[in-house]
């Protein structure tokens, strides 16, 4: 494109025209496509640090819970609920109690499972006393729903994200 630049006292010949190269107009206008572009991975990126970091958390949360129903998983493995009818395992005394209560606001979302590790068997309610022999493997497994804020790796790996926390101990005892 050819403009006419008055310039007084100077000839056409000697610069009166001059060729525009490229303007102020359109590097701007690239910066805004190329930012267009860039934004949506961006965002991808930023959102998915993110959603790690939350991920690491809660996991690091529902090892520190299953760490915790482990410990009385020990001493009273089939102690996993309480049951009002028995009088067996009461509020601070049962497995379940003591994995969602190991921080406060756990206890909404979190789930635990016994198993028992040698049979393979899950391990429900709640039987008094010692009635697994001292030896055995038991697992105690606690997870909870991760929603996920990347809508795009939401999209592809389903929101929420179940988040698993475990932890092994040997029954204690004859």
């Amino acid at each position: 494109m050819t403009e006419r630049v008055v310039w007084s006292g100077r000839p056409a010949h000697l610069g009166g025209y001059r060729r525009r190269v490229g303007g102020q107009r359109d590097a701007a206008g690239t910066a805004l496509i190329e930012f267009a572009l860039v934004l949506p991975l961006m965002a991808i990126l930023v959102f998915g640090t993110v959603d790690l970091a939350r991920a690491y958390q809660l996991e690091n949360r529902l090892k520190n819970a299953a760490r915790e129903g482990g410990r009385l998983a020990q001493d009273a493995p089939q102690q996993v609920v309480a049951d009002a009818a028995t009088g067996c395992g009461g509020a601070p005394d049962n497995v379940t109690y003591a994995a969602t209560h190991e921080e406060s606001g756990a206890a909404n979302n979190f789930t635990v499972t016994v198993t028992n590790e040698t049979t393979n068997a899950p391990i429900n309610g709640c039987t008094p006393g010692h009635s697994l022999p001292g030896g055995t493997r038991v697992q105690v497994k606690v997870s909870a729903p991760l929603h996920l804020l990347t809508p795009f790796i939401s999209n592809m790996a389903g929101s929420p994200v179940t988040v698993n926390g475990t932890y092994e101990v040997v029954v204690q005892g004859s």
